[in-house]
């Protein structure tokens, strides 16, 4: 058995192209901690965001899929995130990406909401 980090799957990558995020993506990882909030420690498998993020998009309908900047390699027209979508004949979102947000009086950082759900002062 398999501890956190020591597997992955990647995807079989094109080491020719000019963007590195299609090099080899990791599209799955072992993950025995912290159990699962529905389903505990019955799965040790999980696909990662490069996985599956377009592929929810797609299904959800999402008409533009927006990212902060440091996706940007990831969701480009040569990146893992159309690449997969064509692989699979999905529809394909609008990708944006975005610097860091900031609006007054509300707390965006993922950090400080998992504290506030971690703290039960929220649910989410």
């Amino acid at each position: 058995e398999y501890q956190d980090g020591e597997a992955v799957l990647r995807m079989k990558g094109d080491f020719a192209s000019d963007n590195p995020a299609m090099w080899d993506p990791v599209f799955y990882r072992v993950m025995h901690s912290p159990p699962h909030p529905r389903t505990a420690s019955v799965w040790k498998v999980y696909p990662s965001y490069d996985f599956s993020h377009c592929i929810v998009d797609s299904l959800e309908g999402i008409s533009h899929s927006c990212c902060t900047l440091e996706f940007g390699s990831r969701q480009a027209a040569d990146g893992p995130y159309y690449w997969l979508l064509d692989a699979l004949a999905l529809y394909k979102p609008v990708t944006w990406e975005y610097n860091r947000c900031s609006i007054t009086g509300s707390v965006l950082s993922k950090r400080l909401l998992q504290a506030l759900v971690t703290r039960k002062l929220v649910s989410g």
